[in-house]
């Protein structure tokens, strides 16, 4: 009966390496490393067994286990359709005219709320109009290449205060994780400076619980926005209540649990890796080789978050600009002076072109 032949790979550098008869060593020749072959042995062994990755979540069901909305809720809340990009939002039945937070056009009265799903836990308001406009200003300030005329001009008017849609999920996850370290020495002997390197296998593994991961239901808002906005302070979260919602209105989810699962799943994943990295010292370079994350009946439930929309315009361009409602941090895009950015890379030549010919008068 035949064996298997078995393939090393190199542990420092990956390649193929072979036995060498006149070393009595397994040598790489590529990087010039050496092993003998009970230390190959010992190292495979040594490796963690990659567990097949799991992310099983709890069956979300809108109406098991959830309160509907009250009579008196029903009668005081309608949703509204922008006419212009179809997005719908659920504001006051009072409101006789309103515009779309998202791109400023007319939104005309929908439907009445019923069956649409009661959120499980709201965060309130914190800032005000008067916090998005000083919050803009120093969003500008100290940028450089924005045209003058944008910054003099434009103010923060069409303010619109949104609650978004968000699917948080908790979980516990177990991850495993294999890790090439180094340790780099370098010396010097007369005329020659000599580089070492070491190479390590690092193995983790550990458990973590992860609490209200948010992932936004809306496509309407773009989804770096709401990640560049973050964190929320989860110590502001209450059990949902309409009064909430006076004065403001609320998007409509249209990304339901089903299609916000892989975001989740990635930031579970993306946050696993770098909580074992991050246990990993006294190296100096770490690289990941492999990882994986289970997680087993992971709870899912709906909130809504705060955030203060503003839309301006500038040389017949839109600019969008989002504001967490809870903590004041600022996004957005904004416009440069095309002319000054000229000047900028101009200036920046010149710098490096007379640095470039000091060094070479220096030789």
């Amino acid at each position: 009966m035949a064996e298997e032949m078995i393939i090393y790979k190199c542990p420092e550098c990956g390649a193929d390496i072979q036995f060498s008869a006149t070393e009595g060593k397994m040598t790489c020749r590529y990087c010039d490393g050496q092993f003998d072959v009970k230390e190959l042995e010992n190292y495979d062994k040594g490796r963690l067994e990659p567990k097949p990755e799991q992310f099983d979540w709890k069956t979300f069901d809108e109406k098991e286990g959830r309160e509907d909305w009250s009579a008196s809720e029903l009668n005081q809340f309608v949703t509204y359709r922008c006419s212009h990009c179809g997005g719908e939002i659920i504001g006051e039945g009072t409101t006789m005219a309103t515009k779309c937070p998202y791109c400023d056009n007319p939104v005309v009265m929908g439907e009445s709320i019923n069956g649409l799903l009661r959120p499980d836990f709201i965060i309130p308001f914190k800032k005000t109009p008067e916090d998005v406009q000083r919050a803009f200003k120093g969003f500008m300030k100290g940028k450089l290449l924005l045209p003058k005329k944008f910054k003099e001009r434009n103010k923060p008017e069409n303010i619109s205060g949104l609650y978004v849609p968000f699917w948080l999920f908790d979980c516990d996850s177990d991850g495993q994780a294999d890790f090439t370290a180094t340790k780099v020495t370098t010396w010097r002997s007369g005329d020659y400076r000599y580089r070492k390197t070491d190479y390590y296998s690092v193995k983790r593994a550990g458990t973590m619980t992860f609490l209200d991961i948010p992932v936004d239901g809306s496509t309407k808002m773009d989804d770096k926005f709401m990640e560049s906005i973050e964190p929320y302070d989860y110590r502001g979260i209450e059990k949902f209540n309409a009064a909430y919602l006076a004065g403001y209105v609320s998007d409509r989810y249209d990304v339901d649990v089903k299609g916000s699962i892989e975001r989740a799943n990635r930031r579970i994943r993306s946050s696993t890796s770098d909580m074992l990295r991050s246990t990993i010292q006294g190296y100096s370079t770490v690289s990941a080789n492999h990882l994986s994350v289970q997680i087993k009946e992971g709870d899912i439930r709906y909130a809504l978050f705060p955030v203060w929309m503003m839309n301006t315009e500038y040389k017949g361009k839109k600019y969008t600009f989002a504001m967490n409602g809870q903590t004041g941090k600022m996004v957005g895009e904004l416009p440069i002076d095309n002319l000054k950015l000229a000047l900028y890379l101009i200036a920046s030549g010149l710098i490096i072109l007379a640095i470039l010919m000091m060094l070479f008068g220096m030789m």
